[in-house]
């Protein structure tokens, strides 16, 4: 227990103590007591600390270069529990000591997860000619089919070097389900790794769905194989999927194309019928939350359920005069919120949701009020005990900054523009709707700024303007036809709600298109020190969750050290691709890049992104080179880039930094140079991964690092078939 005796009380106001009279170590004890007391008054506000603790510690694990032992985290979990034990009298070090338990216990977490994910992971490049499995799940891709299989038997490979599910791309709008076997050829590779270091990490969430390959089916040679009405649904999975397949099928009958992939985005999750024109303009206008299922649907739809069974039953005298129509609307909603979560897929953002709608439901059941912080931090705790890889990923950073700040808020001063409103005429309510919707998206842009910025190298200003538009829209005309389409759709009368929906997304996509045309509202910016975004967070974090003054100094420290991270960050100036083709140099005033002829859109989208140096669908003719061997010169050094040379000891004379992207560069020419290039060959980018080059001013010699230095010794890291 905490001791909280009268023999440790202390002043209540640190403000009236005279400094001057009372040496430096009085002064610094009269500090830690006004700290403890603080700590100790607000004890339910540790889980919050808790959750934010536990989040780090499982970033940090990522942050390792390989997975620690296990012996290892259970001694250290041992040593933060017997710190807990002998500090139980000490309130500063308790805390201090929890928290350190909480950030070893994300990361037992992850390794958990590790364990149960040990499994196969195909290491090198393979043409299958007899692929065959049983078909998980089915997503139409733009043209394509994306299919998640459990292979039963992979050609060339031991049954121990299957992987337990595959990912592969086919041809077409496929007619198939979940259930259904598939037999073809097909090319599969290893997981993809970041093309260069710092760049984004698919590998590792494909590795905790538990796939260990991926590829695509060659031509059409392939076949599915329909399943006997036995296996159909034979599981919880299979039936949800096949249920998803319907809606959309449905949906696609009755809409428009485009609008059909908007409402399947809404509906049940499914982005790839969003053509990508219009996925662009969403992003550009701050509108893409709107096609990942978060806060806003799950609390939008369960909200509408609750509202529409709450007054019908109120319609009844008979019942609502004897029965608890509210907690049965409640349950009402809490139902369909859990069909929304299986039909969405159960995305991370959609479990944030679903827990915390779930929270607040259960709390209209049993009295107590809903809206916390506490319940963001056990919705927090939540995903991230399910899904721990979540943590490093946009869309869990995004919704839990967003939803941290407006309950701070709106617990705090923000509550006396939402509370009183019910005496108020119609029109002021409605302006107070538009003003606390406006007051909002400032919150909201502001706080998720720095993390849109580090995951996507620009941020929409223009954003908060269209949103105050898409909110309304969204809770009182599109959700309200989702539900109607959902109650419709098993007797086959969606087709009214789904024109009754259809003006609804005319104007949604209107107005995406209009707010992205507007290019002055969108401000790139390069991508910031990962180090530095985290630590401003954990900052922001403990000024939202302690609103103790005396505690906010405290966040001085995490944000004097992002600082000096922003400071002393450096970024690269050459960036060679681990798939031997594509690389990219800044230019001498960092107001762009200079790619290779023939670099992909994926690439320049990626390497842009962590420029901040925009997106341009093509290549001016000043941002590439069109020769066999380029010469480009930065810094005052000279870099040399070819797939193949013929003339090393011409480069070796000449050039500072030599890149052969297809060759190795011959060892007796490199010990002969006098001037000491830096080589880049085929050898390095093989067996390394791709190459960041950082390239000094004046006469400092230029070095560069791999994906396998900054990545990691991971088994979702497959680098040159090991």
């Amino acid at each position: 227990m905490i001791d909280k005796s009268p023999r440790r009380a202390i002043p209540l106001n640190i403000r009236r103590i005279r400094w001057r009279q009372i040496t430096f170590f009085q002064g610094l004890n009269v500090v830690f007591e006004h700290v403890a007391t603080a700590l100790a008054d607000d004890r339910e506000k540790w889980i919050l600390s808790f959750a934010m603790f536990l989040g780090l510690g499982q970033a940090v694990y990522f942050s390792l270069m390989a997975q620690p032992s296990g012996f290892l985290l259970f001694f250290v979990l041992l040593l933060a529990a017997a710190g807990l034990w002998l500090s139980r009298h000490h309130v500063i070090a308790f805390f201090c000591c929890l928290m350190f338990a909480a950030a070893i216990l994300g990361g037992a977490v992850v390794q958990a997860h590790l364990y149960r994910l040990q499994g196969p992971v195909l290491l090198k490049q393979v043409y299958v000619e007899d692929l065959q499995g049983k078909i998980l799940s089915v997503e139409p891709r733009d043209g394509r089919t994306r299919l998640i299989m459990k292979p039963a038997h992979i050609d060339g490979l031991d049954d121990e070097q299957v992987p337990d599910r595959v990912r592969i791309s086919v041809l077409g709008d496929v007619v198939a389900r979940p259930g259904d076997g598939f037999a073809g050829k097909a090319k599969l590779f290893p997981l993809s790794v970041p093309e260069t270091p710092g760049d984004p990490d698919f590998a590792r969430n494909l590795y905790f769905d538990g796939i260990g390959a991926t590829g695509f089916a060659l031509g059409h040679s392939f076949q599915i194989i329909p399943a006997h009405d036995a296996t159909l649904g034979e599981d919880l999975s299979g039936l949800v999927e096949n249920t998803r397949l319907t809606i959309m099928t449905q949906i696609n009958a009755g809409l428009e194309p485009v609008k059909a992939g908007l409402t399947n985005a809404i509906l049940v999750g499914e982005r790839g019928g969003v053509p990508p024109d219009l996925a662009e303009d969403l992003r550009k206008s701050g509108l893409a939350h709107l096609l990942a299922i978060s806060g806003l649907h799950m609390g939008l739809l369960c909200g509408v359920v609750f509202f529409v069974v709450r007054f019908g039953l109120a319609l009844v005298p008979s019942i609502a005069l004897r029965h608890p129509i509210k907690k049965w609307a409640a349950v009402a909603g809490f139902v369909i919120g859990a069909l929304y979560l299986l039909l969405s897929g159960a995305t991370v953002p959609t479990q944030r949701a679903f827990v915390m709608t779930a929270i607040v439901l259960f709390a209209v059941l049993m009295d107590r009020r809903a809206i916390s912080l506490r319940l963001v931090a056990i919705a927090a705790i939540t995903v991230m005990v399910l899904r721990p890889d979540a943590i490093l990923g946009a869309s869990f950073q995004l919704s839990f900054a967003a939803v941290t700040v407006l309950v701070a808020f709106y617990q705090g001063r923000g509550a006396l523009l939402i509370a009183g409103q019910r005496d108020l005429p119609l029109w002021q309510r409605a302006g107070r709707y538009l003003f606390v919707l406006l007051v909002t998206g400032v919150m909201v842009t502001a706080v998720t700024a720095p993390i849109i910025g580090f995951h996507f190298g620009r941020i929409s200003f223009l954003g908060v303007i269209s949103n105050l538009v898409a909110i309304p829209l969204m809770a009182f005309w599109i959700m309200p036809c989702v539900v109607a389409v959902l109650v419709l759709l098993p007797f086959g009368l969606q087709a009214a709600a789904l024109a009754v929906l259809s003006p609804g997304l005319d104007m949604l996509i209107g107005l995406a298109h209009f707010i992205a045309g507007q290019d002055w509202g969108l401000w790139h910016i390069a991508q910031p020190s990962a180090l530095a975004v985290i630590c401003a967070l954990l900052a922001l974090l403990w000024v939202l969750i302690w609103q103790r003054r005396v505690l906010w100094p405290i966040a001085i420290v995490p944000m004097g050290a992002a600082v000096i991270f922003v400071i002393t960050a450096k970024t690269p100036d050459l960036l060679i691709g681990g798939d031997q083709k594509d690389w990219a140099l800044v230019r001498d005033d960092n107001d762009g890049l200079t790619f290779n002829s023939r670099a992909s859109s994926f690439h320049r989208d990626i390497w842009n992104a962590r420029f901040g140096t925009g997106f341009d669908a093509k290549i001016s003719a000043d941002q590439r080179c069109e020769f066999e061997r380029c010469w480009l010169k930065k810094n005052g050094k000279v870099i040399v880039i070819s797939e193949k040379i013929s003339d090393p000891f011409y480069l070796c004379r000449h050039a500072d930094v030599i890149v052969t992207l297809k060759q190795d560069f011959p060892k007796h020419v490199r010990k002969s140079c006098t001037r000491s290039p830096l080589v880049i060959d085929d050898d390095v980018l093989w067996w390394q991964g791709g190459v960041a080059v950082y390239l000094e001013n004046g006469q400092a010699p230029a070095h560069y690092e791999t994906v396998r230095q900054t990545s990691g010794n991971w088994p979702w890291i497959v680098i040159g078939g090991r």
